[in-house]
């Protein structure tokens, strides 16, 4: 779930449901939609949830969409199905977080331009990342 509606590639209107954050207050679920890297690296039926200021993401939604998680003592890794690593999160305070960039991974060019995607739609006001690919695709 996430509280950033820009992140979606197709968002639909969900009404009805709550979350709880931390210290009881509610936020309100207002849609479901697919984010991804590209078509090929998504997440399906993603909670947007307004007020949510941290993304969280669900490990039986990644092991659904076909990705492998394994965990250690101070570490999470998250594969594709051929072995190659999308993502590592590392343990800080009993919370696994993904930091793009300590990524051990040398074939990670998806999370480099994901990680640029990130910078553009900070400096595009906040423009959908759907809009910088097609950006880049036209400039390429």
């Amino acid at each position: 779930m996430t509280g950033e509606k820009s992140i979606f590639l197709d968002l639909r209107t969900k009404k009805g449901g709550q979350v709880t954050f931390e210290g009881g207050q509610k936020g309100h679920i207002m849609g479901i939609g697919k984010i991804g890297i590209n078509s090929s690296i998504t997440i399906d039926n993603v909670l947007y949830v307004k007020g949510l200021t941290h993304n969280l993401l669900s490990i039986s939604q990644l092991c659904d969409s076909g990705y492998e998680v394994s965990f250690n003592k101070n570490k999470c890794t998250v594969s594709q199905s051929d072995s190659s690593i999308l993502f590592t999160a590392n343990r800080c305070n009993n919370l696994y977080k993904i930091l793009f960039n300590e990524l051990e991974s040398q074939n990670v060019d998806c999370l480099v331009s994901y990680e640029n995607q990130w910078l553009w739609h900070k400096k595009l006001g906040h423009a959908s990342l759907r809009l910088i690919s097609k950006l880049k695709s036209i400039t390429s």
